[in-house]
């Protein structure tokens, strides 16, 4: 008995190419966008400085301030209303910058400044009176 001879296949494989790699523009748009925000910043120290120097203008509505953030209030002012009243939002390279803002709290959460990492008890705290929100600002010396 005799077996027919198998046929030739006309399906021929062809090598795969492999997956084309795709580019690490991760690391270079990152490198773009810091080169942007330092030429940014010189920019617009050359801008503070053609103008005189003096820094762009800052709400002076304390509440506006954030962590980080200068006031300067009346240290003197007798009462924690009257200290609350005098409370005004400055540039920390403003002379009359005395307080550093530790944190804005609302009064409504029960939160309480002696719970804000890096305030000392005794140290005053600015109370929104004006506007009637409960809100308040612990608030440090300067120094």
């Amino acid at each position: 008995m005799t077996y027919p001879q198998p046929q030739p296949s006309i399906w021929q494989q062809y090598p795969v190419a492999p997956p084309k790699k795709t580019p690490k523009t991760g690391l270079i748009v990152g490198i773009a966008a810091a080169a942007l925000v330092v030429t940014g910043g010189a920019i617009a120290v050359t801008v503070a400085l053609v103008t005189g120097g003096s820094a762009p203008e800052v709400d002076p509505d304390p509440f506006s301030a954030q962590a980080g953030d200068c006031i300067s209030a009346d240290e003197d002012a007798g009462t924690n209303g009257a200290f609350s009243a005098s409370a005004v939002r400055v540039h920390c390279s403003d002379s009359s910058a005395n307080y550093t803002v530790i944190a804005q709290l609302s009064t409504g959460s029960g939160s309480d400044c002696d719970a804000v990492p890096g305030y000392e008890y005794g140290n005053p705290v600015v109370y929104d009176f004006a506007s009637g929100q409960s809100r308040e600002l612990c608030v440090m010396p300067k120094g």
